[in-house]
């Protein structure tokens, strides 16, 4: 709960401070202000990348900050009880639970399984996939990123109009006022824009990417052994002691921040080695 109240106490606070720096000027100014920085940005984002991967963020962004943090305990139960289906009930009874399966991924890695398929082809087929979602979220991440490099660059662009207003109007002191103030404004946009909103967006997405490789690096491993007829309780415990922190203590969060990207390399060193 704390974690939720603390950021939206500090945007509070912000807003504040920030719509008592913009009633100084007045809503014609905000408006030019914003537009500057806000088409400036979007224009040159549109030329640099295609309209489908901006509907892909809005839906990962939107999945960012509606999830809660991930449960791979959850993730590695359904692994072990589908191994145990497997086991006990062979294919056909794998695949009456393969229908219920939620996780796109892991169900077509269990439906791999049921249609047979040698563990190589399931192996290379779900690492494939695996390679294209983090190219994928790569991609969104890369736009954020753009947006958030492209808006102090607006703001300042902004600065040099109003500079520009500025000198031709040197003989109007009324409008050397609202040069100045517009000027002022576009860069604060810009900045506040940046830093503000799309680079703790940009955090959150990069988050949400790890904790989803990690999910899928256990799907794969889960998968494999599944095949291979591995005792669950052995799958169990070895996923568990692969994601280590992330699934022992929820405060642990930077230690386990730490090792994602060793998490995540040994799960393909162990992959490839097969």
């Amino acid at each position: 709960m704390i974690k939720k109240i603390l950021p939206v106490s500090g945007i509070l606070i912000f807003v504040i401070l920030s719509g008592t720096i913009s009633d100084l000027s007045s809503v014609s100014m905000n408006l030019k202000s914003n537009l500057i920085v806000l088409s400036g940005t979007l224009l040159c984002c549109l030329i640099s990348y295609p309209f489908k991967l901006f509907s892909d963020l809005y839906s990962s962004v939107c999945q960012a900050f509606s999830e809660n943090r991930k449960d791979f305990n959850d993730t590695i139960n359904q692994i072990v009880a589908l191994s145990a289906v497997r086991r006990s009930g062979g294919v056909l009874e794998l695949d009456k639970k393969s229908s219920k399966i939620e996780n796109d991924f892991l169900k077509m890695g269990i439906e791999m399984v049921v249609d047979g398929y040698d563990r190589y082809t399931i192996f290379k087929t779900l690492e494939r996939r695996y390679d294209n979602y983090l190219e994928k979220k790569r991609s969104e991440a890369d736009l954020i990123n753009t947006m958030v490099k492209y808006m102090p660059i607006f703001g300042f662009v902004g600065t040099i109009i109003g500079l520009i207003n500025v000198l031709n109007h040197m003989g109007s002191p009324e409008l050397i006022g609202k040069g100045v103030a517009t000027a002022l404004l576009t860069t604060f946009y810009g900045l506040l824009y940046a830093n503000i909103v799309f680079l703790p967006i940009a955090k959150k997405l990069k988050e949400k990417i790890k904790l989803d490789s990690i999910e899928l690096a256990l799907i794969i491993e889960g998968v494999m052994d599944i095949c291979e007829k591995v005792n669950p309780k052995a799958i169990g415990y070895r996923l568990r002691y692969c994601i280590g922190g992330f699934y022992q203590d929820d405060r642990n969060l930077n230690p386990g921040r730490q090792v994602s990207q060793k998490v995540l390399s040994s799960f393909k060193f162990g992959l490839k080695r097969r």
